[in-house]
């Protein structure tokens, strides 16, 4: 009798474990619906790749530029670096005033740039894009205009913005702009918007509403993010939700990819780098009279996200690992949350291209801003 007493406990203990078992596979399942018109996958808060799909991401680094002493291949800042079809990679320097260019093995090609207000002149080039791997489009925010270059540095036009207030501007293959576009009125409204290439308007992608409280700063707001995928559709996000949707060519929203996560605290000794980085650092502005600072509980759902040529989106999320670097959130091109990776605080990926991802790092242990190469290996 206490033989099979002891084997009814066992037998209910399976049977309760596997029920738990069960239970977390299924809450670990990703979901997919249709909701007005619109593909909505639902990821759980770890990955959970489909049967038969890569699991892992390994990167192994392979290239560095700009830690040498002297020429071109020292930058001074680095905003915006692009790479084209040849590997070679091409980096916006905003305070030399140039783009430098290097071949795939890091062999400095051509620099090209010069500060000022004339033709095929810079006063502030804010961002640099490859439109359809034939052009280098400039941004001067200053100068209010659009500037075409052909891949070796020769100006080929200018376009000016006009009465557009822009941003941020990303070409698509074809030549036309989307652009943010702030929108004027007592709150804080932000336009993504498609201009052909003579910059007329086509479409309005989305209407972002932020809060705006007066005299307040907000050190830890979402940032909205845009990104032209390499099939002419744009992802965009604003980061206030774990939520990011992609865009056909025509406007319609197509995609919404959605992603359960614990909200990252900010603590104080951050809140006092932030205040200080803001505020603090030489040849910064302190905070204007009459303003405060405030800051939310938790940071943004993410900080910003990147799409590689094959579709897939990685996200670089608040979430840190015992060494203290950043997780970045995996989705493949169907939006399912596939895999995560970490990566030191001051790696930031720009651009995923053909196997290989490009980081920035503003200031290496040195001070110097370079330029890292990873090749990658799925499994």
């Amino acid at each position: 009798m206490k033989r099979n007493t002891h084997l009814i406990r066992f037998s209910v203990f399976i049977i309760i474990f596997s029920f738990i078992c069960l239970s977390f596979l299924h809450a670990q399942k990703i979901k997919v619906k249709t909701e007005d018109g619109v593909q909505v996958v639902y990821n759980p808060k770890q990955p959970a790749p489909p049967p038969g799909t890569p699991k892992k991401l390994i990167l192994t680094p392979d290239l560095i530029i700009g830690e040498e002493e002297a020429g071109d291949f020292v930058f001074v800042e680095i905003r915006t670096i692009q790479v084209d079809e040849e590997e070679n990679i091409y980096v916006l320097d905003p305070r030399e005033i140039c783009v430098k260019i290097f071949d795939k093995n890091g062999k400095c090609l051509r620099t090209f740039g010069k500060k000022g207000q004339g033709p095929g002149e810079w006063q502030n080039p804010w961002q640099m894009y490859l439109k359809a791997e034939k052009e280098i489009m400039i941004f001067d925010s200053t100068n209010r205009r659009l500037s075409y270059y052909s891949l070796d540095g020769k100006c080929l036009k200018e376009i000016s913005i006009g009465a557009h207030t822009f941003l941020r501007t990303i070409p698509d293959s074809k030549g036309n702009i989307i652009a943010e576009v702030p929108v004027r009125g007592e709150k804080r409204v932000y336009e993504i918007k498609k201009f052909d290439p003579k910059l007329n308007p086509v479409v309005t992608v989305a209407t972002i509403e932020d809060e705006k409280i007066s005299n307040v700063i907000n050190l830890a707001s979402p940032v909205l993010a845009i990104r032209v995928m390499s099939n002419d559709c744009i992802a965009w996000s604003f980061p206030s939700k774990y939520e990011l949707f992609v865009v056909n060519p025509e406007g319609k929203t197509i995609r919404k990819i959605v992603k359960e996560y614990d909200p990252v605290k900010i603590t104080e000794a951050e809140k006092e780098e932030i205040i200080k980085r803001n505020f603090g650092a030489p040849g910064v502005p302190p905070l204007p009279p009459g303003f405060k600072i405030e800051f939310p509980e938790n940071y943004p759902a993410f900080y910003y996200f990147v799409c590689d040529d094959e579709g897939r989106t990685y996200v670089r999320t608040y979430e840190k690992d015992e060494k203290g670097n950043f997780c970045y959130d995996v989705f493949d091109p169907e939006g399912r949350y596939i895999t995560k990776l970490f990566l030191p605080e001051n790696e930031l990926i720009q651009v995923i291209k053909k196997n290989k991802m490009h980081i920035v790092i503003r200031e290496n242990e040195e001070g110097i801003p370079i330029v890292k190469r990873y090749n990658m290996e799925w499994r």
